[in-house]
C-alpha cells in the first residue's frame, strides 16, 4: 500500500515538473519573440529620436554656425583674399575684368564706327585690300585709283589695258532697322528698303564698271559681311541673280576668294600662252641662226678641202723654190771663190 501511494506521488510529481517545464518553455518563447519585436523596432526608434534631436537642435546649430561665420568673416576673406593671391587668381580676375572692360569698348567703338557710313565704306576698303593682296602679286593691283571711267575700290590688271574691278558696299543702314523693327509691317518696309540700296549698288556698278573699253565684261559687288551677303542669297536670291545677269558678282569674304582664285589661274594661264609664244618665236629665230650658221660652214669646209687638196702642190713648189734657193747659195759661192783666186 505505501508503495502504491509512493509511486503515485512519483508520478504526480514527474506530471508537475512536466508542466511545469513546459510553462517556463513558453515564457521564454514568449521572451524571445518581445526580444525580436523591440530589435526589429529598435533601427525605427533610433532614427526617431535622431531625428527629433536634430529638429529640436537645427535652431541650435543653425545659430551656432551664423555666428561662427560672423565671428571669423574677416579671417576668413582674409584667408580666401591670401589663397587667392598666392595663386596668382586675384590677379588674372582683375586682368580678366580689364580685359571684359576693353572688350566692352571695342565692341561699343564697332557698333559706332558700323553706324557712321564713311567708317563702314573704309572697313570694308581695307578687307578687300587684304584678301588681294594674298592671292595677287602687286604690281597686278590698284586701290582707290581712277582708271579713266572711274574710280573703284580695287582693281586687278587682268592684261594689258584691262582691268577687273572691285568695289564695295555696305548697305547697313536699312538691314540693321529692319532686324531692329518688331512690327511686322515695319519689318517689311525696311526689308524692301534695303534690298532698293542693293539693286541701287548694283546698277551703279554695272553702270561704271562692266564692259568698258578698258575693263571686263564682269564685276564684283563686295558685301564685307557674311552674315549680310548670306541674307541677300538666301532670303533674296532673285536680287542676286539679276546682278549677276547684269555683269555684277555679289561676294563676300569668305566667298570672294574663291572667285579670285579662278581669276588668278587665268590670268596665270594667259602668262604661260604669252611665254610659250615667246619661247616659240625665240625658237624659231634660233632655227634661223643655225641654218645660216650650217651654210657658212658648208663654205668653209669646201674651202678646207679645197686648201687640203692643194697642200701637197704648195709643198712641192715649196721644196722646188727651196732647192732653187739653194742652188743660188751654191753658184755664189763658187763665183766668190774663182774670183779669190
Amino acid at each position: 500500500m505505501l508503495e502504491v501511494i509512493l509511486f503515485a506521488v512519483a508520478i504526480i510529481l514527474i506530471l508537475f515538473l512536466i508542466l511545469r517545464q513546459r510553462a517556463v518553455e513558453n515564457k521564454l518563447l514568449n521572451f524571445h519573440a518581445r526580444i525580436d519585436d523591440f530589435s526589429q523596432s529598435i533601427p525605427s526608434m533610433v532614427e526617431g529620436s535622431i531625428s527629433k534631436t536634430f529638429q529640436s537642435s537645427a535652431p541650435v546649430f543653425e545659430s551656432l554656425f551664423s555666428s561662427a561665420i560672423t565671428k571669423n568673416a574677416d579671417l576668413i576673406k582674409g584667408a580666401f583674399a591670401t589663397s587667392l593671391k598666392e595663386l596668382g587668381i586675384q590677379e588674372d580676375l582683375g586682368k580678366l575684368k580689364e580685359a571684359s572692360k576693353d572688350l566692352k569698348g571695342i565692341s561699343s567703338d564697332l557698333k559706332s564706327m558700323f553706324q557712321m557710313k564713311m567708317e563702314r565704306a573704309r572697313f570694308g576698303e581695307l578687307q578687300l585690300e587684304t584678301l588681294l593682296e594674298d592671292i595677287f602679286p602687286r604690281n597686278r593691283l590698284l586701290f582707290q585709283r581712277n582708271i579713266g571711267v572711274g574710280t573703284p575700290d580695287a582693281c586687278i590688271l587682268i592684261e594689258d589695258g584691262r582691268y577687273l574691278c572691285i568695289d564695295s558696299k555696305f548697305p547697313l543702314e536699312n538691314f540693321r532697322k529692319y532686324n531692329e523693327a518688331e512690327d511686322s509691317g515695319e519689318k517689311e518696309k525696311y526689308w524692301k528698303e534695303f534690298l532698293k540700296d542693293v539693286r541701287r549698288h548694283a546698277e551703279s556698278i554695272k553702270d561704271k564698271y562692266v564692259g568698258k573699253e578698258n575693263t571686263a565684261e564682269f564685276a564684283f559687288m563686295f558685301v564685307p559681311s557674311d552674315a549680310l551677303f548670306y541674307q541677300i542669297v538666301s532670303e533674296a536670291s532673285d536680287v542676286a541673280v539679276e546682278a549677276s545677269k547684269a555683269g555684277v558678282i555679289l561676294a563676300s569674304p569668305s566667298v570672294l576668294p574663291a572667285y579670285l582664285n579662278l581669276v588668278s589661274a587665268r590670268i596665270r594661264a594667259e602668262e604661260i600662252s604669252e611665254k610659250a609664244e615667246e619661247i616659240q618665236r625665240k625658237m624659231n629665230t634660233f632655227g634661223n641662226y643655225l641654218e645660216d650658221l650650217g651654210g657658212k660652214l658648208d663654205t668653209l669646209f669646201r674651202h678646207i678641202n679645197n686648201a687640203s687638196s692643194n697642200v701637197p702642190k704648195v709643198q712641192q713648189s715649196f721644196g722646188s723654190l727651196k732647192a732653187y734657193y739653194s742652188s743660188v747659195c751654191r753658184l755664189e759661192f763658187e763665183e766668190a771663190m774663182e774670183a779669190a783666186e
